[in-house]
């Protein structure tokens, strides 16, 4: 970016008042001023708050706005950033300044950090995935069921030795078993914070609610990444605050769950029961986490899909016990 040097502009007799002593903007000065609407308004309001208070609007419509703005522009090493000729006024130029340069030193600062969180997640989501891998028999038959978009644990995966998995799924998953993988996720905390709605979902199923079983499921799917990786992430915070600076999404349980599918199953690419699809491409009956969230499917209660879903949690449990264990 072209540097100006605005300080040869200046005129050789302009002069602070004696009660700006410095125009060293701070980012609470900022910030308040910044609640301003119109930007002269904005540029008189900093004035009002660098002086302490003792300049008032009289005044500061007396000085020489003009010179004043450039050295505001020099103390907070603006020049990058100042385009008068570009902006409607000298005022707009100057605002804008602050906030190109605030976007910027977030954008290096979200890079920093995200480099940082990405780094940490990993480490600990491939640890838990390798380790997952070594309790797996079959690993072409786990690959298989990925392709059939069953993502199961380790111990359901290597009990099954027939060749129609659906049937022996269908005739394996009694209540009380359920039960029981559902007691055994509920040691860990994430799971155990959701014990409650966990078994109001077995409850669900056990009365043919079907359809309100996957609708409590699939955001305990997504709720369970989030403890594990996201919010017990040290760096999680400083992410979350960057977020909120540069006002911008940034799906972090996607990531994780895209991260987890590449280190167990070599694949990027969401199930599509876990992916995007468009309403108009939508077909009842299939499982979807979009469509079934949004309402526009009615079709899909059936224990198939309550199944796929429950044993994908299953899963995550399984992972998320030896991301625990990998962090004592």
């Amino acid at each position: 970016m072209e540097r100006r040097s605005l300080g040869e502009s200046s005129s050789a007799s302009f002069s602070l008042p004696t009660s700006l002593k410095s125009l060293k903007v701070s980012s609470e000065v900022l910030k308040e001023a910044e609640k301003e609407g119109s930007s002269r308004e904005f540029f008189f309001r900093l004035l009002e708050l660098l002086s302490g208070g003792a300049l008032k609007r009289k005044e500061i419509k007396s000085l020489n706005h003009g010179e004043l703005i450039k050295e505001i522009v020099k103390e907070n090493s603006l020049e990058d950033y100042f385009f008068p000729s570009r902006s409607k006024n000298i005022y707009n130029a100057l605002r804008k300044a602050f906030k190109l340069k605030e976007r910027e030193e977030v954008e290096s600062k979200w890079e920093e950090n995200l480099k940082n969180w990405r780094e940490e997640f990993e480490e600990l989501l491939l640890k838990a995935a390798s380790k997952y891998l070594l309790k797996v028999k079959d690993e072409e038959l786990l690959r298989e069921f990925y392709r059939k978009e069953w993502l199961l644990p380790s111990e359901i995966l290597n009990a099954f030795e027939g060749k129609d998995f659906k049937n022996w799924i269908l005739k394996v998953s009694t209540l009380d078993f359920l039960e029981r993988r559902l007691e055994r996720w509920l040691k860990l905390p994430p799971f155990k914070r959701r014990e409650k709605i966990l078994k109001d979902i077995l409850k669900a199923y056990s009365l043919n609610c079907i359809e309100l079983a996957i609708y409590g499921l699939f955001p305990q799917c997504e709720g369970v990444i989030w403890d594990t990786f996201v919010k017990e992430n040290t760096l999680e915070a400083d992410v979350e605050a960057l977020i909120r600076k540069r006002n911008r999404k940034f799906v972090t349980i996607q990531y994780a769950t895209k991260l987890l599918l590449q280190d167990v199953f070599g694949q990027e690419e969401l199930p599509s029961f876990l992916n995007h699809i468009s309403f108009v491409e939508y077909k009842d009956g299939v499982l979807n986490r979009h469509a079934i969230g949004h309402g526009v499917a009615v079709k899909f209660g059936t224990k198939e899909n309550f199944l796929k879903l429950f044993y994908f949690l299953d899963f995550l449990s399984e992972i998320i016990g030896l991301v625990f264990k990998s962090k004592l």
